[in-house]
């Protein structure tokens, strides 16, 4: 989809945590992951190896500022007790901390503050009600659904703390008696992020990708740098102390998740990506070779979701075959997107119609595709160029689009029109066709929009 929520999210505060997404439903692979402990780091060209007592930094060496409501000797504790989960995530991530990382410590009130005020500030009011319009036409949001405001609510509610890979300062908020059990796990999460940025610099070329990238790569990308951070938060959780442990278990139920359970079904998936899709890939070349895996990977970065989703295809380094992007426009409209909606896109669109294994099927046969959204005002258009692996592919996928256009989308019936199927009976209008292992598909709330663009392509 046009810059994924997870790709949003993480653009606006770098690095996030969603709690929920990545504790909630990911603990049940805490006890399956095993680090390999020596490893060559990549930048510093020295083999790190742990086993030594975790002791602590200095709470005085951890720069950064604290909220005013945390007394100074409260403040001082805590950062001694981050000092100590820093030397953790050093060592179980077997890579040496280059520089303390700054870390400012707010309460729970400044840290909801800080959060809002970024997405006020980031937020802008054109792109999202473009990406709203776009939603509205795939029938993914219903006429009465404040984008905005979902993003808002959502964002403020589940964030557990942020990396900003701009500033390079980590964001976590805390009770003012003390860091709790799950807030140290949240610390655990992205003082990794804080690290791997020192060794690989991730920010260049996450940067690059959103400006210059397709989107499923930056995706893709963040897979990698989340799955990575995940993974050491669930490790980070196997060491603690078996009665904090379970504090954080306590924690979780506690945590007010009432945003985040009522939003729709794709939504939460797509916040989710990053973390549940990137601890299974990072756990899939961490058995294939260790830490030293995870920090090639950092050095060859994923290109697409599909490697994601089947690491495999990323462990062959398994490319898309090339596509020509549209060359399509509507007169009048502003090209609101373009890019690539690649595999994880593909299942987001279509996971709310049909069944999971028809959606699995549909989606799996992905090879590329490329895509153009036009707005104006509320009114969007869609075309998209879909290639399969194979005949077979293709019709798997053409079928899915058809229950979705009908069904979710409430384009009407449908009727042959140039060896193509034509939708015009209802609101919007879309128009299908297959040719081969290829799938062009326009949809657009202006009829004689969607006919011109049918036109360009000479479908």
């Amino acid at each position: 989809m046009p810059r994924s929520l997870t790709v949003r999210l993480v653009a606006l505060l770098a690095g996030l945590l969603l709690v929920i997404a990545a504790c909630d439903s990911s603990t049940d692979q805490a006890t399956t992951t095993t680090a390999s402990t020596t490893t060559e780091t990549t930048d510093t060209s020295v083999t790190t190896t742990t086993g030594a007592p975790v002791t602590s930094i200095p709470g005085d060496e951890i720069p950064g500022e604290n909220s005013p409501s945390i007394p100074p000797d409260v403040a001082l504790e805590m950062r001694e007790q981050i000092g100590t989960i820093l030397l953790n995530v050093e060592e179980s991530r077997a890579l040496p901390f280059l520089e303390i990382p700054t870390v400012t410590i707010l309460d729970e009130a400044d840290f909801t503050a800080r959060v809002q005020q970024n997405l006020d500030e980031e937020l802008d009011p054109e792109e999202v009600a473009g990406d709203e319009a776009f939603y509205r036409l795939l029938g993914l949001l219903g006429p009465g659904d404040d984008l905005r405001s979902m993003l808002v609510a959502l964002y403020t509610e589940s964030v557990g703390g942020f990396y900003d890979l701009d500033t390079k300062e980590l964001v976590v908020p805390v009770d003012i008696d003390g860091i709790s059990p799950l807030q140290e796990m949240t610390l655990a999460h992205e003082l990794t992020h804080a690290l791997t940025d020192q060794h690989f610099d991730i920010g260049v070329e996450y940067n690059r990708r959103l400006e210059e990238g397709n989107g499923d790569d930056v995706a893709a990308m963040l897979a990698l740098v989340e799955g990575d951070a995940t993974y050491q938060q669930l490790l980070y959780l196997e060491s603690m102390d078996p009665a904090r442990a379970a504090q954080v278990a306590v924690e979780l139920l506690a945590t007010d998740q009432s945003v985040y359970n009522s939003s729709p079904a794709w939504m939460q998936a797509d916040l989710a990506f990053p973390y549940e899709r990137g601890v299974t890939f990072t756990t899939a070349l961490i058995g294939e070779g260790g830490l030293k895996s995870i920090d090639d990977a950092y050095q060859a970065l994923p290109t697409t979701t599909e490697q994601i989703i089947d690491p495999n295809k990323y462990l062959r380094r398994e490319e898309p075959n090339p596509i020509q992007p549209l060359n399509v426009s509507v007169d009048g409209w502003t090209l609101h997107d373009e890019g690539t909606i690649g595999e994880w896109g593909t299942r987001i669109i279509l996971m709310e119609t049909v069944s999971p294994g028809d959606l699995a099927v549909a989606a799996a046969g992905w090879d590329n595709d490329t895509y153009r959204v036009f707005v104006d005002g509320g009114d969007a258009a869609f075309v998209w160029h879909w290639v399969g692996e194979s005949e077979e592919d293709a019709e798997d996928f053409t079928n899915a689009l058809i229950a979705h256009s009908r069904d979710t989308m409430g384009a009407g019936g449908a009727a042959e029109s140039g060896g193509g199927l034509e939708f015009g009976a209802g609101d919007p209008y879309v128009f299908i066709d297959r040719v081969g292992s290829e799938v062009f598909y326009i949809a657009s709330t202006s009829t004689s929009v969607g006919r011109s663009l049918r036109s360009q392509l000479s479908l």
